[in-house]
């Protein structure tokens, strides 16, 4: 168990007023006042729908030895510490805790609307190939060597994020790649992080119920890119890997300090694909780099997958792997959970589950898919409540111009009326489609039952929105859901009937 005097740590901060014994010692740290132990140093964090400060007296109660805060209230029965910014106070406090754990081992961090979590998965088994044990955060799992961890959240809150980088600096790990969402980076959860690689997938809109303004999602992205470099360790290389077919890379290398390497399909890309095939059973592509020219076949379909794995190769190269060892690693991966996963159970037709959520995410997949559709592609799809709205009519708008046939359901509607959410993705799935292509059935379990029953021979039905998630948010309950699951329940029972 770490021990600090309080007087120490407040050195660490920027302290504006301080109040109370100084002389105490601190054996932990925590946001949540349910968390708190004695002996805690407590940061009262103001969130969307929440306020810290207005769990003093429950933390205090459970023994927390001081509580940060950032407006001048009254603290009762123990230390106060005032600073600007709680939540910069958590992250640098955090890192300096932890022994700065992110200056031991070579830290990735991969930002980007779409392509996150396959482009850290792929990283992470190419690097591998190198190092005996890996570390890997991100929306889908956290991994260290073979231990894996509860998820908290795609990019964890400071605290715990600096707690589990010194976890995998104990248990060795010489890499760390993780995923960094625009809400962590705006939200100063990766403060105290020192980023060795950043690595940009692409930039279209997303998260304005959050950011409000594509400028400000931008800016958020951004930030990954602008603080890279601005730290370096003896001897260590810092560089971004940028996707340079995106519409906004100038933008983003005009950010960093750091060197850039860049990939895409486009001649101008450091590390370039040429396709060879693509179709439902995977990816067939030359890679052409400063280390020569391999031939890649992944087991991933669609352009998204050759964007996302000439990432990782991208790096890989930058970090010593050899060609033979990165198409040895890219190869075996079968595909991510909830990442145009192929359910199959012995039916006479395809069923994609992705985790597609944005409009530009779930056009990739369904061009992809209309690439090799040999019958009807039927969508079953809905949108998340509680985010931002102005892409549901641009979902319907896309499912309708790529489908044969549409069901509209729900996804995750936490606290808001599911029929707004369905109108306002029938005004853009009315302007391409007529209203005997589409249904709305909000039950999402009996909206996968219909669409599997309607499938013929060869049809290919996608199921959006929800991936490798395994529950579903209602506004008075949370119910298990999990569309892979589901998905093969039915087909299975189908097919025991002879339906």
């Amino acid at each position: 168990m770490r021990r600090f005097r309080l007087s120490k740590l407040a050195d660490f901060l920027v302290v504006k007023n301080m109040q109370g014994d100084t002389d105490r010692q601190i054996c932990g740290i925590s946001y949540d006042s349910r968390k708190v132990k004695p002996g805690y140093i407590f940061f009262c964090l103001k969130g969307v729908k929440d306020d810290g400060h207005n769990y003093i007296e429950d933390a205090v109660k459970n023994g927390a030895a001081a509580v940060v805060v950032e407006r001048d209230v009254e603290v009762k029965g123990t230390t106060r510490i005032l600073v600007p910014d709680t939540r910069l106070a958590l992250a640098a406090l955090s890192s300096y805790y932890y022994g700065f754990p992110s200056s031991r081992l070579r830290l990735i961090g991969v930002t980007g609307t779409n392509g996150k979590t396959t482009t850290s998965h792929l990283i992470d088994a190419v690097l591998a190939k190198k190092a005996k044990v890996t570390g890997l955060l991100g929306t889908i799992r956290y991994r260290i060597g073979r231990e894996s961890l509860p998820v908290i959240a795609t990019t964890p809150e400071a605290s715990d994020l600096q707690a589990m980088l010194a976890y995998m600096v104990e248990k060795g790990a010489k890499y760390a790649t993780m995923e960094v969402s625009s809400h962590a980076l705006q939200l100063q959860r990766v403060v105290g992080c020192e980023f060795d690689i950043a690595v940009l997938t692409n930039i279209t809109e997303d998260h304005l119920d959050f950011h409000k303004t594509f400028a400000d999602y931008f800016s958020a992205k951004g930030k990954l890119f602008s603080q890279l470099g601005s730290f370096v360790k003896s001897g260590c290389r810092k560089y971004a890997v940028i996707n340079r077919d995106d519409q906004n890379f100038s933008k983003i290398a005009n950010l960093t300090t750091a060197q850039i390497i860049t990939y895409g399909l486009h001649e101008t890309a450091d590390v370039r694909g040429e396709i060879i095939s693509l179709n439902n059973s995977g990816a067939v592509f030359k890679v052409l780099s400063f280390a020569g020219e391999t031939i890649l076949r992944l087991k991933m379909s669609g352009l998204f997958s050759v964007y996302n794995a000439l990432a990782a190769f991208t790096l890989g190269l930058l970090e010593g792997v050899s060609s033979m060892k990165i198409k040895e690693a890219l190869e075996a991966i079968e595909g991510i959970p909830g990442r145009f996963e192929m359910i199959y159970a012995g039916q006479d037709f395809l069923v994609i589950v992705d985790y597609a959520h944005t409009p530009d995410g779930l056009e990739n997949v369904l061009r992809t898919v209309n690439e090799f559709a040999q019958g009807e592609i039927i969508t079953v799809f809905g949108c998340g409540g509680e985010r931002d709205e102005s892409k549901r009519p641009l979902m319907g708008k896309i499912a309708g111009k790529y489908s044969d046939y549409c069901f509209i359901t729900n996804d995750n509607p936490r606290r808001e009326d599911p029929e707004r959410i369905v109108q306002q993705i029938l005004s853009g799935i009315k302007t391409v489609m007529p209203p005997t292509k589409y249904k709305v059935v909000l039950d999402r379990y009996q909206a996968i039952s219909e669409a599997i029953t309607r499938a013929n021979t060869n049809d290919v039905i996608v199921i959006a929105g929800k991936g490798h998630e395994n529950i579903q948010v209602f506004y008075d309950r949370c119910i298990p859901f999990n569309d892979r699951r589901v998905a093969m329940e039915i087909i299975k029972k189908m097919l025991q009937i002879g339906v």
